[in-house]
């Protein structure tokens, strides 16, 4: 194409072409600064090349001149006069105006390990230090099989089923949890090294290690030596590394293993990975059940038991329990109530995974695994040898999501009593929420509605019109095939969906913006709901008795503001109960609390975020529903002291209506108080949340709560973003004047 020969056009493509490569298709993101740096030697590339001899400048600047001279070009000339002023504009303006973003955290990924370590009163030394356990080459396969037990039930819940740092708390977490399975990590690493760090976790780190912030903790106090050594066991069998060793400082990619081995031993040798280098026609063949049999042991029997009975080491602590195979019914399927799900159904719940639960998505195996996975998953209920899958439902046809639609689904939301378990908020707050239970007597919580990411099943109307025909199997929400036409049921899914935004739009920011005047303190005042919100995610906290594997309350909303002297914040949560201490001891009081480290610190180091330790502790401002804010200092979990009298300084006031708490907290900037955080202004400053559900029996270390994040006290708006950018535009219109000024008198000699 003659177009494509032009030295200007060349140009352009090159410099597009490159930002966005630089900008969207580098994995993961380059900073804003990195990009620009890129683009500026890409800039000087480009004027190189056009500018390498005489003809080619010529050829470069003949389109820019003919545009600036020729009278055919004029509308092209009078839009350019126009628009390249205002974008010019446009960018000073997002260049004049405040922008958020928190530091960047450098931190060393593999610290240098002591020389030796105290464990529970016994030095160890570390250097040189290998299993001891891989002596006892008899034992290999139980101390594997009892590693794995120990892991599910204290480790999977952030770094995962599949070892990979991808557990269900993971996405709460900054730094995210190791990922295993990546060649970076264990496999350069010795195990000596392994039993450090997770012994003595986060908090033990040397000087020139940190900033480490990571909410890894110490597992002395929990697991014996032995215990360690037998994870370890199983973090390297699982994965299918070999540790470094001291002398060699080798690392190899398959380990080798005992000569004695079981079957159980042999699972974890040839296990997944060596079943997903099978050739793609292997991949999908149907019904190999040794293959899923061997799939199943190694990825899904530490939660659903050896004989798929759900009872796990792992099922303890999970909620809602993992599914008993033996039964033969299935939560998520396309066909009717109390009919078997088609494999297609099997191999989507495989996939996708249950979200809101324990159960992650198996994406990553290959489809034959999948498939291989569904045919031994059969086996386990007789229902499968006698009768035939079920027939696919009729959902009927698509129905948009209009205003009268919406309209129509929320009567029948109505109509339907879908509040009665579900609430009139959709917050699952119904006056039947707290006695459901599924068909093996397990307490059930029903779905909240307006958090559309965690549905089972899918989140489109299409897929809750399916959950409404067929009912999920084994819970209280029953089928509604044939209650109502199903283009209502098209209806009714709209109007659920619409309870909810796309996705949590989880933040690592708290901007707070500056203010004149009183700050109100009703939650319920407009004058909040004018304030941005950010989103932060909580997990469970499951290194301290009494642990919370399941926490109720999963996200928390934060929005800040301050005036000259004050500074306050507005955090929103959902709890389907307001809940205080009974004297029975069946609830205990709700509670929402913020944690800023005690003392400001010129770096990025932070207190360890269970409430810090002795030296490093941190300021606690908490809200309780029997006894309103408090303010402690906080040395450690259960080393609190409460402020009184004048101490006290910060108020507070709550609204609670349709499953959902709206808390104001606020307080002076800056008192006389020792270990007193301040607020100043454009200081990024630490901030921790974190919530109990007192309903659920949560209490004192039974909480979820949160890594650290960022608060910035936002400065004025400057008067400079209203004064530069039209300058810019000025600038650039008489640049284009002069230019084609130029231009004429050039082509008129």
């Amino acid at each position: 194409m003659s177009i494509l020969r032009s030295k200007l056009v060349q140009a352009v493509v090159v410099v597009v072409g490159m930002y966005l490569v630089f900008r969207f298709g580098i994995q993961p993101p380059a900073p804003w600064s990195v990009v620009k740096l890129y683009m500026a030697v890409v800039l000087l590339a480009v004027f190189v090349y056009v500018s390498s001899d005489s003809d080619s400048w010529r050829a470069f600047l003949s389109p820019i001149q003919s545009t600036l001279v020729d009278e055919g070009r004029r509308p092209i000339r009078n839009v350019l006069l126009v628009l390249l002023p205002i974008l010019v504009g446009v960018y000073t303006y997002t260049q004049a105006a405040q922008r958020t973003g928190e530091p960047v955290e450098l931190r060393v990924v593999h610290p240098a390990p002591p020389a030796s370590i105290t464990f529970r009163g016994k030095t160890i030394d570390i250097q040189g230090l290998d299993n001891p356990l891989r002596e006892d080459t008899a034992n290999y396969e139980k101390d594997v099989a009892e590693g794995a037990a120990i892991y599910i039930k204290n480790c999977v819940f952030c770094h995962g089923d599949d070892l990979d740092g991808g557990g269900h708390f993971a996405h709460a977490f900054n730094p995210p949890p190791a990922d295993f399975t990546d060649p970076g990590t264990i496999a350069m690493l010795q195990e000596g090294f392994l039993f450090w760090r997770i012994a003595k976790g986060g908090a033990d780190l040397p000087k020139e290690s940190t900033p480490w912030n990571s909410v890894m903790p110490a597992w002395e106090d929990r697991l014996s030596e032995e215990e360690i050594w037998k994870v370890i066991m199983y973090l390297y069998d699982a994965t299918g590394y070999q540790p470094r060793r001291w002398e060699t400082h080798a690392s190899v990619p398959v380990p080798s293993r005992p000569e004695t081995q079981g079957f159980l031993s042999l699972i974890f040798s040839r296990g997944v990975g060596a079943l997903s280098r099978q050739g793609l026609a292997e991949a999908q063949e149907a019904g190999d059940v040794p293959r899923g049999k061997a799939v199943y042991e190694k990825k899904c029997a530490l939660c659903h038991g050896t004989e798929g009975k759900g009872d796990g080491p792992g099922a303890v602590h999970l909620d809602p329990k993992p599914r008993d195979f033996t039964r033969g019914f299935y939560k998520i399927r396309t066909t009717g109530s109390g009919q078997l799900p088609t494999d297609a159904d099997l191999v989507r719940v495989i996939t996708e995974g249950m979200p809101g639960s324990s159960m992650p998505s198996w994406r990553h195996l290959p489809e034959g695994d999948r498939r291989a996975l569904v045919a031994y998953l059969k086996t386990f209920s007789p229902r499968f040898r006698t009768e035939p899958p079920g027939q696919a439902i009729d959902v009927g046809r698509n129905v948009p999501a209009t205003e009268e639609s919406i309209e129509k689904g929320r009567k029948l939301y109505q109509l339907m009593e879908c509040f009665t378990c579900h609430g009139q908020a959709g917050r699952a707050d119904g006056e039947s929420a707290p006695t459901l239970k599924d068909d093996w007597g397990n307490p059930v919580r029903p779905a909240n509605l307006t958090k559309a990411w965690t549905f089972r099943g899918g989140t489109t109307p299409r897929d809750i019109v399916v959950r409404l025909q067929t009912g999920l199997a084994g819970t209280p929400m029953p089928s509604y095939e044939g209650a109502v036409e199903i283009e209502d049921f098209w209806h009714l899914a709209n109007y659920v969906r619409s309870l909810s935004p796309a996705g949590p739009g989880y933040a690592t920011l708290v901007a707070a913006r500056p203010v004149s005047g009183e700050i109100p303190l009703a939650p319920d005042d407009a004058f909040w709901s004018k304030v941005p919100r950010a989103n932060f995610p909580l997990a469970g906290q499951v290194v301290i008795d009494p642990r919370n594997f399941n926490p109720s309350i999963d996200m928390i909303g934060v929005r800040a503001v301050y005036s000259e002297t004050e500074i306050a914040f507005q955090l929103t949560w959902d709890d389907p109960t307001f809940s205080k201490p009974d004297p029975e001891g069946k609830s205990f009081s709700d509670q929402a609390a913020l944690q800023f480290p005690a003392r400001l610190s010129e770096g990025t180091e932070r207190p360890y975020v269970l409430m810090g330790d002795s030296a490093s502790p941190v300021y606690l401002l908490r809200w309780r529903a029997d006894s309103g804010v408090t303010e402690a200092n906080v040395a450690g979990m259960g080393r609190l002291t409460l402020r009184t009298g004048d101490q006290r300084q910060a108020k507070g006031k709550v609204v609670f209506k349709d499953g959902q708490y709206r808390l104001v907290i606020k307080r002076p900037r800056a008192t006389g108080e020792p270990h007193d955080p301040k607020f100043p202004i454009g200081r990024f400053l630490s901030v921790a949340f974190m919530a109990w559900d007192g309903g659920a029996g949560e209490q004192e270390s039974q909480m979820a709560f949160s890594s650290w994040y960022y608060v910035l006290l936002e400065s004025p708006p400057s008067r400079t973003r209203w004064i530069y950018p039209p300058l810019a535009a000025v600038g650039v219109l008489g640049l284009e004047l002069w230019g084609i000024r130029w231009a004429r008198r050039r082509a008129r000699r």
